[in-house]
C-alpha cells in the first residue's frame, strides 16, 4: 500500500481519504485490511492504528503521528496520559485512545466535525490541483484560518466510518471575517503544533503561567492569584469569540476555570491551555522560550518543603510534651490539625478535660467495628460526633470495614425487598418489580446483577399481533 505524498499541514485522515479516492477502494475493505474490522470507528484528528498503516505503506509511524495528527498537542498538555495515549494510537486501540485523551471528561465527546477554510480550498486547487484537509484547522475550539483570517466552515461526521467524507468542497458563499482573538488563537495553535513536531524539553506550565501573571500584576506579593480582575480581563477579551460551553468560562466569576489551569496535576482540555497561552504570551515562540525567574521558580518549588518543615516542627513540639495552645502559638496550626497529627503518629496529648482517653478510644473502635452509627456512638460515649469521626479515621482499615458493612447491609435489605415482593406477588412480571421496587431494583442492577437476574422471573417472550387486512 502506497499512500499519496503528504501536502503541507495535511491531516492524516485526509491522506487516507485521498488514497481511497485515487485507488477506488471501498472504506470497508480498507478498514478490514488495516484494523481487521469493517465497522471500526476512525477518529478525525486522533487516528489510531498508525503503526499498522506505516508498516503497510513503508513510512515511519512516529513521524506520521507527530506530523499529521493532533496527538502532539495532547502529549504536551496531558503529560500524565501521554505514554498510554501514544501506545493506543500506535497499536490501533481507538476506544482506549479516546478515553486516554480525556475528551469524554472534558464534555467534548459529542458530534465530531471536519473544518476547512474556503480560501485555502481555492488556493490548494489553484496551486496543487486538489483541495485537502488541513491539520491546524481541526484543533478543537479553533474557528479561524491562521493564514487567511476568515472563519472556518465545518461539516458534521455523524457515522463511525469517516473515510467516506471526501475532500473539502468549494462553496461560493459569503466569507466571514474572524475576530482578532480568533486569529491570534489560530496562529498561536498553528505555530505551537509545528514546534511540537520536534522533541521538546519538559515544561512546567503552571510555573510559566504564574510567572507571566505575576509580571502582568495578577499575583499578590504573598503568591495568591487576583482572580476577580484576572477573570474580568480574560472574559472581556474573549467576548468576540464564538464560545463553546465546555471550553470557555461560563461567566466573569467562573473562578474554577482559571483555578484548574493554575493547579499542578489537573487535566484540562488542550484548547483551554491554547486560549490562556495566547492571552498571556501572544506567540508560541515567546511561550516556549519564556524563562521563569530563578527566585519565582525556587519559591514555587519550596512551598511543599515548607509545609513538611512545619509539620515536622509540630510533631517535635508535641513529642516534647507541649500543650496544643503552646504549639498553636508557635506554629500557627489549628488545634484540629494538631489533634489529627498526634492521633496519626500515636502521640499522647496533655489535654485538660482528658475525656477522650485511651480506654474511651478503644470503646469507640469496638462499637465502630460492630457497625454502630456515629450518632449512636456519640450518645453512648457522651462526646461529639467530630471526635468520633476523628478516632474512626485514625484507626487503620476501620473506614473501609464500615463501608463494606454498609454495603452488605444495603444489599441484604434490597435483596429482602425483592424476595418479599415476589412472595406476595408470585405472578408479578419483571416490569412490575422494576416499577414497584424501583430503588432496590436499580441498586442491585448496578452492584449485584448476577443475583438479580437469578432471582427475577424469567422474561416472557414477546407476543406478535398479526394485523387483519
Amino acid at each position: 500500500m502506497e499512500l499519496p505524498q503528504a501536502f503541507p499541514d495535511e491531516l492524516f485522515l485526509g491522506r487516507l481519504i485521498r488514497y481511497l479516492l485515487l485507488t477506488g477502494k471501498s472504506e470497508r475493505s480498507f478498514s478490514f485490511q488495516v484494523y481487521g474490522s469493517s465497522r471500526v470507528s476512525i477518529h478525525p484528528f486522533l487516528t489510531a492504528g498508525v503503526s499498522r498503516i506505516a508498516e503497510l505503506s513503508g513510512e515511519e509511524s512516529e513521524s506520521l503521528l507527530n506530523r499529521e495528527t493532533l496527538a502532539p498537542l495532547f502529549f504536551f498538555y496531558l503529560p500524565k496520559h501521554a505514554i498510554s495515549l501514544k501506545e493506543d494510537l500506535l497499536c490501533g486501540d481507538g476506544a482506549r485512545a479516546f478515553r486516554h485523551s480525556q475528551l469524554p471528561s472534558f464534555n467534548s465527546g459529542g458530534t465530531l466535525v471536519l473544518k476547512w477554510c474556503p480560501i485555502c480550498v481555492s488556493k490548494d486547487l489553484f496551486e496543487l490541483g486538489v483541495a485537502y484537509w488541513h491539520r491546524a484547522h481541526q484543533i478543537p475550539g479553533v474557528t479561524s484560518c491562521w493564514e487567511h483570517h476568515v472563519r472556518l466552515l465545518s461539516c458534521e461526521l455523524k457515522e463511525r466510518q469517516r473515510l467516506f467524507v471526501g475532500l473539502p468542497p468549494l462553496l461560493h458563499r459569503d466569507i466571514e471575517a474572524a475576530s482578532a482573538i480568533e486569529i491570534d488563537v489560530a496562529r498561536f495553535s498553528y505555530d505551537l503544533l509545528a514546534e511540537l513536531e520536534r522533541p521538546q524539553p519538559s515544561i512546567d506550565l503552571v510555573d510559566k503561567y504564574r510567572s507571566r501573571l505575576n509580571a502582568l500584576g495578577f499575583i499578590t506579593p504573598k503568591g495568591t492569584v487576583r482572580r476577580k480582575p484576572l477573570m474580568k480581563a480574560l472574559t472581556a477579551d474573549l467576548a468576540m469569540y464564538p464560545m463553546q460551553k465546555s471550553l470557555f468560562p461560563r461567566y466573569s466569576t467562573d473562578y474554577h476555570y482559571i483555578s484548574e489551569l493554575l493547579s499542578a496535576g489537573t487535566n484540562c482540555h488542550p484548547f483551554r491551555h491554547l486560549l490562556l497561552g495566547t492571552w498571556l504570551f501572544k506567540s508560541a515562540d515567546e511561550f516556549l522560550n519564556y524563562v521563569v525567574p530563578v527566585e519565582e521558580h525556587c519559591s514555587v518549588q519550596s512551598t511543599s518543603s515548607i509545609k513538611n518543615e512545619i509539620e515536622q516542627r509540630c510533631l517535635m513540639l508535641l513529642k516534647d510534651g507541649n500543650s496544643l495552645e503552646v504549639v498553636y502559638r508557635m506554629t500557627g496550626r489549628s488545634r484540629c490539625f494538631l489533634k489529627r497529627l498526634a492521633t496519626m503518629f500515636d502521640i499522647k496529648l496533655n489535654l485538660k478535660p482528658k475525656r477522650l482517653d485511651n480506654n474511651l478510644q478503644q470503646r469507640i473502635i469496638r462499637l465502630a467495628r460492630r457497625g454502630v452509627h456515629r450518632r449512636r456512638i456519640s450518645s453512648i460515649c457522651g462526646i461529639g460526633i467530630g471526635s468520633i469521626e476523628q478516632v474512626i479515621s485514625a484507626e487503620p482499615g476501620l473506614v473501609e470495614w464500615r463501608k463494606q458493612c454498609h454495603f452488605e447491609s444495603k444489599r441484604r435489605a434490597c435483596r429482602a425487598q425483592i424476595l418479599r415482593y415476589r412472595q406476595i406477588h408470585p405472578d408479578a412480571l419483571r416490569c412490575d418489580i422494576k416499577s414497584d421496587c424501583n430503588a432496590a431494583f436499580f441498586w442491585l442492577y448496578l452492584r449485584d446483577r448476577p443475583w438479580l437476574e437469578k432471582s427475577l422471573p424469567k422474561p416472557m417472550k414477546p407476543c406478535v399481533h398479526i394485523r387483519s387486512l
